[in-house]
C-alpha cells in the first residue's frame, strides 16, 4: 500500500500564501519562527492582513530617545551637587549648579542617555539651562565643568564675562583651568548674544560670588557654600570678607581653620 502524502498543515497554506512561492518552510529554522507568530497574531488580532514578524536577534524593538525636559516636584533630599525631586511618587535625581531655596521646585533640565548612564541637569530658569547647554557644546567642556561654572557665577555675570574677555573670572570656578576659560571666550564670544533673554553684564562678580568662591577655595563645595551663604545673616552694603565670615560662622569655623 502506497504511503499517503500527508496534507499540508493551515500554517503552511498561509505561509505559503502569503508569500506567493510554492515550497514550504519548516518549523525548526527562523522562518518556521517567524509564521507561527503570525498565526498567533492573526488570530488575536481577527485581521485578514498579516505582518512578518522574526525572531528576536532579526528584529530587535526599535530603540526609544526618552527626553525629561524639567521636573515639577518637592525636594526630599539634597546632595553636595544634587537634589532629588518627588514627583509622581517618583524621585528623580537632578545635578544643579546651586541649591534651590525652597522645596517645592520646577527645574528646566538637561537629560543626558549614554549607553551606560543616564543623567539630568537640573535649572531654575530657561536662560541658564540654555547657557549651560552652549557652555557644554565647547570641545572639553562637559556638564560638570558647565556646573562648576554656573556655581559661581550668575547666567549674566558669566555672559558679561565671555563678552568681555575675562578668563581669570571664568578660571575661577572649581576644576576650569585658564586654557578652558580661554576656549570658552574663543568659541562663545560670539554666540553668547544669542541665548534669548539673557542680557550681557559685564565687570566683577557680586559679593556673593566672591564669597561663595572663598568658601570653594577653603575646600567647601559649591552647594555647600552656596546654603552657608543663604543662612548666614546678611546686611545690606557687606563686603566680601564680611560675608565669608558671617558664613563661617554658620559652618563654626573660621577663615584659617582647617577643615
Amino acid at each position: 500500500m502506497r504511503n499517503a502524502r500527508a496534507s499540508p498543515m493551515p500554517w503552511q497554506l498561509r505561509h505559503e500564501a502569503s508569500r506567493g512561492r510554492g515550497r514550504r518552510v519548516g518549523v525548526h529554522g527562523a522562518a518556521g519562527v517567524a509564521v507561527r507568530r503570525v498565526g498567533r497574531t492573526d488570530k488575536c488580532a481577527g485581521k485578514g492582513t498579516r505582518e512578518h514578524v522574526g525572531p528576536p536577534s532579526l528584529n530587535p524593538p526599535a530603540t526609544r530617545s526618552t527626553v525629561i525636559a524639567a521636573v515639577r516636584g518637592t525636594v526630599i533630599a539634597r546632595g553636595a551637587d544634587h537634589v532629588v525631586v518627588e514627583t509622581n511618587g517618583v524621585g528623580y535625581k537632578v545635578h544643579v549648579p546651586r541649591q534651590p531655596t525652597r522645596d517645592e521646585v520646577l527645574l528646566h533640565t538637561h537629560h543626558t542617555v549614554r549607553e551606560d548612564d543616564q543623567s539630568l541637569y537640573g535649572f531654575e530658569s530657561r536662560d541658564e539651562l540654555a547657557l549651560f547647554e552652549m557652555l557644554i557644546s565647547v570641545s572639553g567642556v562637559g556638564p560638570k565643568a558647565g556646573l562648576a561654572i554656573l556655581s559661581v557665577a550668575r547666567p549674566a555675570e558669566i555672559a558679561g564675562a565671555i563678552a568681555s574677555g575675562d578668563a581669570a573670572a571664568l578660571a575661577r570656578a572649581p576644576g576650569v583651568g585658564k586654557k578652558t576659560a580661554e576656549r570658552l571666550i574663543v568659541d562663545l564670544k560670539g554666540k553668547i548674544g544669542r541665548v534669548a533673554g539673557l542680557p550681557v553684564t559685564a565687570g566683577a562678580l557680586t559679593v556673593e560670588d566672591d564669597a561663595q568662591a572663598a568658601l570653594v577655595a577653603l575646600g567647601y563645595t559649591p552647594s555647600e557654600a552656596a546654603t552657608a551663604l543663604r543662612a548666614a545673616p546678611s546686611k545690606g552694603g557687606a563686603t566680601t570678607e564680611e560675608r565669608l565670615a558671617a558664613a563661617l560662622r554658620v559652618t563654626g569655623r573660621t577663615a584659617v581653620a582647617g577643615r
